[in-house]
């Protein structure tokens, strides 16, 4: 694959640093308390000045400030990780726009059937080809189900670069990559999910390259099918020495079954033929939410905009399974609707709040 090159002046044009900007700005206008950012604000009523102080800062060498991690429940996993949010200025406006620029090069040697994190390419990709593939049976009679082991705590920043240098030969976007990447691949940093997606591409070649094998990757977890067990177990052994090769190794608990005998379990679903089932601990945290809405709502308490999404978004995962029969024992009539009128309102008085503070900003800069 020919490298990519002549990418500062794209990373530097005003298109892309205000782009980035005003990527970040919409996802950080409130801090704790729903109070307003003022940095956010200040960022928003200079726009043109912020453009030219970040261009100045990626031109003379960003920095990363270090980050301290910060422990956090992932429900859908069941387990606590380090996430290391960067710091807002100039960190995640310099990762935006750094994404920006090389997300065309990575997406050229992605494989399709890598899910998540990637536009286009959320869970819902994923879930599609797995019910896509159990219906048609033909390639389905055994299934290998592997993790990596500590993926990102793992995944080196030399893997990660030599893999870039593969793809993009512009020196001064290759060293703000090295720049980016000196405290390793953190979760919690825009950057990261790409980097560690990218890293991957050599494997998922080389899977493919096995032959007979269906396969999907959704991040560090993978799925692979085929008609013969020793194909998998082939497969399985070269993915191994891969990853040791690169300094991380697979989880023991990797199995290779029938599909016959058990469903494979992949992205929050179990897939058989013609049907599809949320995993237990799924449904388990959305009863749950619901038995706490409708709790609220027989004693006439107001549902807050936090509630209504937490409660959305589980029932969104309803619909990639079969759920008529959930729906009828715990959803009550009308709950989405309901819940959407109160995020819709919500939002737009958002707006405008911000709108109208966002202005009496200005002004107050303008007579100072």
């Amino acid at each position: 694959m020919k490298r990519v090159g002549k990418l500062k002046e794209r990373l530097l044009s005003d298109e892309n640093l205000g782009l980035a900007i005003d990527t970040v700005n919409k996802s950080h206008r409130w801090v704790g308390g729903h109070h307003p950012n003022k940095k956010v604000m200040y960022i928003e009523a200079k726009r043109e000045e912020h453009i030219k102080k970040l261009r100045k800062i990626i031109e003379n060498g960003f920095i990363q400030k270090p980050t301290k991690a910060k422990k956090r429940y992932d429900r859908n996993a069941g387990k606590w990780r380090d996430i290391h949010e960067p710091a807002l200025w100039p960190d995640q406006y310099v990762h935006h726009a750094l994404i920006q620029v090389i997300e065309p090069v990575m997406m050229r040697g992605m494989d399709y059937w890598c899910c998540g994190s990637i536009k286009g390419r959320g869970t819902q990709h994923g879930i599609k080809a797995m019910k896509k593939w159990m219906k048609r049976k033909k390639g389905m009679k055994y299934c290998a189900e592997l993790d990596i082991r500590h993926f990102y705590d793992n995944l080196s920043p030399e893997v990660v670069m030599d893999r870039m240098r593969h793809l993009i030969k512009d020196k001064f976007v290759l060293d703000l990559c090295e720049r980016i990447l000196k405290d390793g691949v953190q979760i919690g940093a825009y950057t990261s999910q790409w980097f560690a997606n990218t890293a991957l591409q050599p494997m998922d070649q080389m899977i493919r390259d096995i032959g007979d094998i269906t396969y999907l990757r959704y991040m560090d977890n993978l799925t692979l099918f085929s008609n013969r067990k020793k194909t998998l177990r082939k497969a399985v052994k070269k993915i191994s020495g891969w990853l040791i090769e690169h300094g991380m190794e697979l989880k023991g608990n990797w199995q290779v079954f029938p599909t016959k005998s058990r469903l494979p379990n992949a992205m929050g679903y179990r897939y058989g033929n013609g049907y599809t089932l949320i995993r237990k601990r799924a449904l388990l945290t959305m009863r749950r939410e619901i038995k706490k809405y409708r709790v609220r709502r027989k004693r006439h308490l107001p549902i807050s905009p936090g509630m209504a999404y937490a409660i959305l978004s589980r029932l969104g995962r309803l619909r990639h399974c079969n759920s008529r029969k959930i729906y009828e024992s715990y959803v009550p009539n009308g709950t989405q609707k309901f819940l959407k009128n109160i995020i819709r309102d919500y939002q737009k008085g958002e707006l405008t709040e911000w709108n109208t503070l966002l202005e009496q900003f200005r002004e107050e800069r303008a007579t100072a």
